[in-house]
């Protein structure tokens, strides 16, 4: 039990003599039963657990655990025997296992999990220090900075070796990590010379030094957690100082480097874990308190409001444990100790998730209509089809009374169009298919009458183009289908004053189907689509190729390839002016790109947690979000790769969200009905409006709000 001993030092005696157990009722069992143990979420969004001691021994058994099937199952087995390690996933998918104390040994070893192979491998060098109970950090050049027991060693991952850091860290152990915006990286407490510290330190890779903060923690901590928050600061919880757990709660502010109070924890918890939600909230999982042992019930902390409440309960009360978010949201939480004995459970926890509210129905079921929020926060829905018939029809969204009104009616029928809000309010509506063809007829919206009028036609008739107002005032027209379903490489340019059309470009790829999005430097990005021409004996083959539009120049430049090819997708401009690329028709399970206009070049980020198509990728700006805030909500789409219903794919129900912060994907909430081919609007007091689109598979005239 030399863990245990090493977790809550001389107080272990009385924690046990107050601690109450609870029956197992978890369906998961950890074979053997194991704490001490290290557990790390792969690029297949499996848990890989290892190690670990129990009453009988110190492990080299590793597990995983499977989300899709539920179950737990063995891996290979370690080179070494170890518990109190660190196991940290690299850039290549592989883990390195690092450290921790096999009996009374402190070891200097590390190995490598393959996943490919579920083979463990030690690594040549050790490290340059033996350590346990110390910290891991992946830094943004993939190296790894181990940190504890009176050195710091980085680990290469390309070479495989250690070195030791340039300056030397302050001498301590069960401290805590945190890789911070800046790339810095934030140390706090810990044992030193089995004290509790307050002492802080911040890493800086570019030096490799260590900087001890003038002003550390507040209150002397060790086997506490650090979470980063989403506006950059950091929240530090619990922790033990020798007497007792604490509630107390700070926050680190990196641009003061200064530590405050903040409101404390409903249980004072030691050696409990801690993790981000995705609406920006901070979970607590168990832990153990002096005052009732071992902690079932969890709870939240809400960054707005500064304050923390109950939120479920444990199946069995816990510490020293495990907690993994899984790509969906829910956390898998494993082993531990409760009383005097070691726990074989682990268990699945759903934190509470936002809810879509229905609305009444529109007054037209749509699919492929398009939806502009207007100046005075009314949300026009133009045009569209039903399952027979191509619509004309339009209607607006009042957001004050949560109601539909039928407005002005189009001069022209038409479905896969564009509508874009001009500078002066009104909206474009271009192209689109009829029951005639692509259409080249286009028509403006006006608010102030309610009524459409038509304008000079464009140059070409096209559908499944892209519409993008530029900085300017005009409206660049983008490739699409023309007449039998080719592509085109043509482009034009609207004028909202003389309201004609003129030819620029064109593009360098005939395409349909992409996505455009205006850049910061005023340049347009247009992405994937689908480039086999229907004469080819195609139609539907995307593309990974990219260009960019030079408003200056009137032309086209293609840019670096995608890493995958997309048709159907969506492209959201982010805070910072990268560009992300989420789905599309050919881009199951494969990473998300992220276009950086700096470089013209696309960056792998984290895998969607549903493979999709025909879903919006909208960025949340109003601040009523708060710390979601810059995020970017996934909602509905289409299950590539599953024809039903006589060809066409099955719509989704499930919203999930993107964080800029760490390029990972989370489950956020469920709609009411399933949906692909919808919209989805974000209204000026923050609320998403989602209409219509093709839902299992009929066309819906539903419609649903989620409130901040």
């Amino acid at each position: 039990m030399k863990y245990l001993q090493s977790l809550f030092l001389t107080s272990l005696v009385v924690l046990f003599v107050f601690a109450q157990t609870y029956p197992a009722r978890a369906a998961l069992t950890l074979t053997p039963e194991r704490t001490g143990h290290a557990a790390t979420r792969l690029t297949s969004g499996q848990v890989l657990i290892t190690g670990g001691v129990n009453e009988s021994s110190t492990l080299t058994s590793a597990l995983l655990y499977d989300p899709a099937s539920k179950k737990l199952t063995a891996t290979g087995s370690m080179t070494s025997a170890r518990a109190n390690h660190t196991s940290t996933l690299l850039p290549d998918g592989k883990v390195l296992i690092a450290g921790g104390e096999q009996g009374d040994a402190v070891l200097k070893t590390a190995e490598l999990y393959d996943p490919a192979t579920g083979v463990f491998t030690a690594v040549t060098q050790a490290m340059h220090k033996a350590r346990t109970q110390h910290t891991a950090t992946l830094l943004p050049d993939g190296k790894v900075l181990l940190d504890g027991g009176g050195g710091a060693d980085l680990f290469d991952p390309v070479t495989q070796k250690f070195t030791a850091t340039t300056g030397v860290p302050i001498n301590r152990r069960s401290h805590a990590a945190v890789l911070l915006p800046d790339n810095t990286v934030l140390i706090t407490g810990g044992y030193v010379n089995t004290v509790a510290s307050t002492a802080a330190e911040i890493y800086n890779p570019a030096t490799q030094s260590f900087t001890t903060l003038p002003k550390g923690l507040l209150i002397a901590r060790a086997n506490h957690t650090m979470t980063l928050l989403p506006d950059g600061t950091v929240l530090i919880a619990g922790g033990f100082s020798g007497t007792s757990p604490h509630d107390e709660v700070e926050l680190y502010n990196p641009t003061s480097q200064a530590f405050t109070l903040t409101g404390s924890m409903l249980y004072h918890r030691s050696n409990h874990r801690a993790i981000l939600l995705a609406d920006g909230r901070v979970i607590v999982i168990g832990g153990i308190t002096l005052e009732s042992g071992f902690l079932a019930v969890d709870e939240v902390y809400d960054p707005t409001a500064r304050s923390w409440s109950a939120d479920g309960q444990l199946r069995e009360n816990r510490a020293g444990h495990t907690a993994t978010q899984l790509t969906n949201g829910a956390i898998f939480v494993a082993g531990g100790v409760t009383g005097n004995q070691t726990l074989q459970s682990a268990e699945v926890l759903s934190p509470r998730t936002l809810t879509f509210a229905p609305l009444g129905n529109m007054q037209v079921g749509r699919n492929q209509h398009t939806a502009n929020l207007l100046n005075g926060g009314q949300v026009l829905l133009s045009a569209g089809s039903t399952d027979t018939a191509t619509l004309k029809s339009a209607e607006v969204f009042d957001p004050t009374t949560n109601t539909f009104a039928t407005v002005g009616s189009l001069s022209v029928a038409r479905k896969s169009h564009t509508a874009t809000k001009l500078q002066d309010g009104r909206v474009l509506v271009t192209g689109g298919k009829s029951i005639t063809g692509d259409l080249a007829s286009s028509e403006i919206y006006d608010p102030a009458t309610t009524q459409f009028h038509l304008t000079s036609p464009m140059n070409i008739g096209r559908a499944l183009h892209s519409a993008t107002l530029l900085s300017s005032g005009l409206v660049l027209i983008a490739g699409g289908a023309i007449q039998g379903g080719d592509e085109t490489e043509t482009a034009e340019l609207f004028d909202p004053f003389s309201e004609s059309f003129a030819y620029t470009g064109p593009m360098t790829l005939k395409r349909k189907r992409h996505r455009t999005n205006l850049l910061l430097d005023n340049t347009v990005l247009v992405t994937g689509g689908a480039a086999t021409a229907n004469s080819q004996g195609g139609g539907d083959g995307p593309t990974d190729m990219a260009e960019t539009y030079n408003p200056t120049s009137a032309t086209f430049t293609m840019v670096e390839h995608m890493n995958v090819a997309r048709a159907e997708h969506d492209a959201t401009l982010l805070l910072d002016g990268t560009a992300l690329i989420t789905g599309g028709t050919s881009a199951a399970a494969a990473p998300t790109d992220l276009y950086q206009p700096a470089t013209q070049s696309f960056s792998a980020v984290g895998t969607m947690v549903t493979t999709r198509s025909r879903h919006v990728a909208l960025r949340l700006t109003n601040r009523k979000w708060n710390s979601l805030m810059g995020k970017v909500l996934i909602v509905g789409g289409a299950i590539t790769g599953g024809p039903i219903f006589g060809g066409a794919e099955q719509a989704l129900d499930s919203v999930e969200l993107y964080d800029p912060a760490t390029g990972q994907f989370s489950l956020f909430a469920t709609m009411t009905v399933a949906r692909q081919n919808h919209t989805a609007t974000e209204l000026r007091d923050g609320r998403i409006l989602v209409t219509g689109g093709v839902s299992r598979p009929i066309v819906s005239a539903t419609a649903e709000l989620v409130t901040p």
